[in-house]
């Protein structure tokens, strides 16, 4: 997967002259199954708001399609790192590689963070707090996208909404210099918990995020993560058949 598709992409859509919310399928890209919910209910939820597919987190196996879901709806596995050290996010990746759809890191410090984005296993850095522009530079180089969970901005208000908005403008202020792969979520962990494209591209608006980059944050970043990790790829733009 090449910064240049991704650029590529994005220039695309802002010369767009249809509503760009249905240019390309979107996807919602951190969804969260945790236990007593039920994955057919916010599959349907998720289709109804206008999505094509979600990229779904659980700690066990991989979530299985069923005859309530909606036919044509695209459900994918991610498998959700926590790690204390850079030891345990190399170990814990290369244990996850080739077993799931897409494998996010949950940051936070320094040390994790800079882990992440150095390593190619890794698909999103999650509750990264404010980068600096040595990760902002290696997640470019490595293709790590940086995530931003518009939850919270949505769970939270006063100054604690005030500080999620700040930090969330210093690291779009270096995703775009750098060029690195970024994505938009909620993190749901129901169905109450999602929102329609539009309004997910309203709230990055409170940080400065222009509407064709919400649109591409949530169908260009989640389909390119997708399909680099499909067995049949093989560079941007080749794979079998």
């Amino acid at each position: 997967m090449k910064n240049a598709c991704y650029i590529y992409e994005l220039k695309a859509l802002r010369n767009c002259n249809v509503s760009v919310f249905t240019k390309k399928p979107l996807y919602e890209l951190h969804a969260r199954l945790e236990s007593g919910q039920s994955l057919e209910q916010m599959a349907v939820i998720a289709k109804r708001y206008g999505y094509a597919g979600m990229i779904v987190a659980t700690d066990a196996c991989k979530p299985e399609r069923t005859d309530a879901m909606p036919s044509d709806f695209l459900l994918y596995h991610s498998a959700e790192l926590n790690a204390q050290s850079a030891t345990q996010v190399r170990k814990k990746a290369q244990l996850l590689q080739g077993k799931t759809d897409c494998i996010i890191l949950r940051g936070g410090s320094e040390t994790v963070n800079r882990a992440g984005v150095e390593n190619r296993l890794i698909d999103i850095l999650s509750s990264s707090g404010n980068i600096n522009h040595v990760l902002a530079k290696l997640a470019s180089t490595n293709n790590v996208a940086i995530e931003f969970d518009l939850g919270a901005i949505i769970h939270t208000e006063g100054s604690e909404r005030c500080r999620v908005l700040s930090v969330y403008r210093n690291n779009l202020k270096l995703v775009r210099k750098y060029n690195v792969p970024f994505g938009i979520t909620t993190t749901p962990i129901s169905c109450y918990d999602f929102r329609a494209p539009r309004e997910m591209a309203a709230l990055a608006m409170l940080f400065g995020m222009k509407r064709e980059e919400a649109v591409y944050a949530m169908s260009v970043v989640p389909r390119q993560i997708i399909e680099q990790r499909s067995p049949n790829f093989i560079t941007a733009g080749v794979k079998l058949v």
